[in-house]
């Protein structure tokens, strides 16, 4: 393990903590999507801090910020809370899904994008010297990922190639992830250096098997959510695929509704997920999947 790039700048990967690679400080979607379940919008300052300062408190050290620029990033927040929590936040570059994308991005070429995502890792996000540690890229359907998704997803692998951070995907319900990894693997890399999100959302054995043995990680980000899957389904799940050799996971809650924070009147909070996934997976496995792994998963591996 190397470094981690935080927001607040380069720490070495074991110094991170008890980490949930899949959340949400800020979210502002299109204004369609927020017209059609408000909840979707939220985020201030206040509210951020508050979340990392209970986090911090059940003993989290980091948190993968993953609201990107379609989705209404806000950079200030993410540095503001962790300064003022002492919580690592590594925020993302990239684009969530080619429904939500900026009308420019459908004109843009590969090479415009990658240089949008290469900037914002390498000098700094939003015209700041904060700089983003991981790319995030997914796809909207579940049948068939979009023109403009393989762009994006394209140079996102060739930044990733480049810059020696990873790829933490969105998927709709779980699939599209080897479609995803694909475009990836032609841009050159490794499936080592992808983690494919929301796998949890359609908890079929054999699709999570089948992305472990090409390599990569595989997201379990929607702990706490009884809409997909109780979470005793979830333990029973990772422990099969850990006891089969595949361990390479990741958990997190992926937050991104005012129903999941008490900031906005929800829960549980990020507090509440770590203890809950601490006390349904037991010390050691949940020190495998909270510390370990995400300390693998978001070090810096450049291209020689």
């Amino acid at each position: 393990m190397g470094y981690v790039r935080t927001i607040a700048g380069d720490v070495p990967a074991d110094r991170l903590g008890v980490t949930l690679t899949h959340e949400h400080l800020r979210s502002a979607p299109p204004r369609w999507a927020v017209d059609a379940d408000p909840g979707l919008e939220f985020g201030h300052v206040d509210g951020a801090i508050n979340e990392l300062r209970s986090f911090a408190e059940a003993g989290g050290g980091a948190v993968v910020e993953m609201t990107t620029r379609d989705c209404g990033r806000d950079v200030s927040i993410s540095a503001m809370a962790s300064a003022a929590s002492g919580v690592h936040v590594i925020q993302a570059t990239g684009l969530q899904k080619g429904s939500y994308y900026p009308r420019e991005v459908h004109r843009q070429s590969v090479q415009d994008i990658a240089e949008g995502f290469f900037r914002d890792i390498d000098r700094g996000m939003e015209g700041t010297r904060w700089r983003a540690g991981v790319i995030k890229v997914g796809t909207c359907g579940t049948d068939r990922v979009l023109a403009v998704e393989r762009r994006v997803i394209k140079a996102a692998g060739l930044v990733a190639l480049a810059t020696g951070v990873p790829v933490l995907t969105h998927t709709e319900s779980s699939r599209l992830g080897h479609e995803q990894l694909d475009v990836l693997e032609s841009a050159g890399l490794d499936p080592a250096r992808v983690c494919i999100g929301h796998l949890d959302r359609d908890l079929v054995p054999a699709s999570l098997l089948s992305i472990a043995r090409r390599g990569a990680w595989l997201g379990m980000d929607q702990w706490s959510k009884t809409k997909y899957a109780p979470d005793h389904v979830r333990v029973a799940v990772i422990r099969a695929l850990v006891d089969a050799g595949h361990d390479r996971i990741v958990v997190s809650g992926d937050f991104g509704h005012v129903r999941y924070h008490p900031s906005y009147g929800g829960g549980p909070g990020l507090a509440g997920l770590v203890e809950a996934i601490r006390s349904a997976l037991g010390g050691e496995l949940a020190a495998h999947v909270l510390v370990t792994n995400p300390a693998r998963l978001l070090s810096l591996q450049p291209r020689p």
